[in-house]
Protein backbone atom coordinates (compact mmCIF):
# COMPACT_ATOMS: atom_id res chain seq x y z
CA UNK A 1 0.00 0.00 0.00
CA UNK A 2 3.27 2.03 0.70
CA UNK A 3 3.84 1.95 -2.91
CA UNK A 4 0.63 2.36 -4.88
CA UNK A 5 0.32 5.96 -2.25
CA UNK A 6 4.16 6.75 -3.27
CA UNK A 7 3.33 6.48 -6.80
CA UNK A 8 0.25 8.39 -6.65
CA UNK A 9 2.00 11.58 -4.61
CA UNK A 10 4.88 11.30 -7.32
CA UNK A 11 2.46 11.40 -10.31
CA UNK A 12 0.47 14.34 -8.49
CA UNK A 13 3.69 15.99 -8.06
CA UNK A 14 4.77 15.58 -10.92
CA UNK A 15 1.22 17.26 -12.39
CA UNK A 16 1.50 20.05 -9.95
CA UNK A 17 5.25 20.58 -10.98
CA UNK A 18 4.44 20.29 -14.78
CA UNK A 19 1.55 22.61 -14.78
CA UNK A 20 3.73 25.40 -12.84
CA UNK A 21 6.38 24.96 -15.13
CA UNK A 22 3.74 25.31 -18.63
CA UNK A 23 2.13 28.65 -16.61
CA UNK A 24 5.68 30.30 -16.57
CA UNK A 25 5.90 31.00 -20.75
CA UNK A 26 2.19 31.69 -20.68
CA UNK A 27 2.91 34.48 -17.88
CA UNK A 28 6.00 35.75 -20.33
CA UNK A 29 4.23 35.91 -23.11
CA UNK A 30 1.47 37.72 -21.06
CA UNK A 31 3.92 39.86 -20.39
CA UNK A 32 5.10 40.62 -23.53
CA UNK A 33 1.69 41.41 -25.31
CA UNK A 34 1.15 43.75 -22.46
CA UNK A 35 4.43 45.46 -23.17
CA UNK A 36 4.09 45.55 -26.67
CA UNK A 37 0.39 47.08 -26.33
CA UNK A 38 2.21 49.38 -24.02
CA UNK A 39 4.64 50.37 -26.87
CA UNK A 40 1.61 50.28 -29.50
CA UNK A 41 0.27 53.08 -27.50
CA UNK A 42 3.52 55.08 -26.91
CA UNK A 43 3.96 55.20 -30.25
CA UNK A 44 0.55 56.05 -31.14
CA UNK A 45 0.94 58.66 -28.51
CA UNK A 46 4.71 60.14 -30.24
CA UNK A 47 2.89 59.56 -33.81
CA UNK A 48 0.14 62.03 -32.46
CA UNK A 49 2.12 64.43 -31.11
CA UNK A 50 4.76 64.49 -33.83
CA UNK A 51 1.89 65.45 -36.46
CA UNK A 52 1.02 68.10 -34.15
CA UNK A 53 4.55 69.44 -33.80
CA UNK A 54 4.47 69.08 -37.77
CA UNK A 55 1.35 70.99 -38.22
CA UNK A 56 2.66 73.96 -36.17
CA UNK A 57 6.44 73.84 -37.51
CA UNK A 58 4.71 74.27 -40.84
CA UNK A 59 2.04 77.06 -39.31
CA UNK A 60 4.51 79.42 -38.48
CA UNK A 61 6.76 78.75 -41.28
CA UNK A 62 3.71 79.51 -43.39
CA UNK A 63 3.41 82.81 -40.93
CA UNK A 64 7.41 83.68 -41.73
CA UNK A 65 7.41 83.57 -45.54
CA UNK A 66 4.10 85.68 -45.54
CA UNK A 67 5.81 88.02 -43.40
CA UNK A 68 8.87 88.37 -45.19
CA UNK A 69 6.49 88.14 -48.64
CA UNK A 70 4.79 91.19 -47.14
CA UNK A 71 7.98 93.34 -45.26
CA UNK A 72 10.24 92.80 -48.78
CA UNK A 73 8.03 95.90 -50.34
CA UNK A 74 8.45 97.55 -47.14
CA UNK A 75 12.18 97.28 -46.27
CA UNK A 76 12.80 98.17 -50.07
CA UNK A 77 11.10 101.41 -49.43
CA UNK A 78 12.59 102.10 -46.40
CA UNK A 79 16.08 101.04 -47.63
CA UNK A 80 16.09 103.68 -50.05
CA UNK A 81 14.70 106.25 -47.72
CA UNK A 82 17.81 106.14 -45.58
CA UNK A 83 19.79 106.28 -48.35
CA UNK A 84 18.21 109.21 -49.69
CA UNK A 85 18.77 110.83 -45.89
CA UNK A 86 22.77 109.77 -45.94
CA UNK A 87 23.11 110.98 -49.27
CA UNK A 88 21.51 114.50 -48.20
CA UNK A 89 23.46 113.70 -45.08
CA UNK A 90 27.08 113.18 -46.55
CA UNK A 91 26.01 116.22 -48.97
CA UNK A 92 25.61 118.61 -46.41
CA UNK A 93 28.71 117.44 -44.87
CA UNK A 94 30.85 117.97 -47.73
CA UNK A 95 33.92 120.36 -47.00
CA UNK A 96 32.68 123.36 -49.34
CA UNK A 97 29.35 123.43 -47.85
CA UNK A 98 31.15 123.19 -44.26
CA UNK A 99 33.35 126.28 -45.21
CA UNK A 100 31.00 128.10 -46.77
CA UNK A 101 28.29 127.80 -43.14
CA UNK A 102 31.57 128.81 -41.35
CA UNK A 103 32.01 131.89 -43.39
CA UNK A 104 28.59 132.91 -43.37
CA UNK A 105 28.39 132.16 -39.04
CA UNK A 106 31.66 133.85 -39.14
CA UNK A 107 30.14 137.21 -40.78
CA UNK A 108 27.01 136.61 -38.93
CA UNK A 109 28.98 136.93 -35.60
CA UNK A 110 31.47 140.40 -36.71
Amino acid sequence: MGFVSGVITGVAVAAGAAAWYLSRPGERSRDQYRLERRLGEVGDQLETRTREIQGSVNAQLAEMHSRSDALDPAQAGAAEAAAETEASASAADDSPTRRTRKRAMDASAE
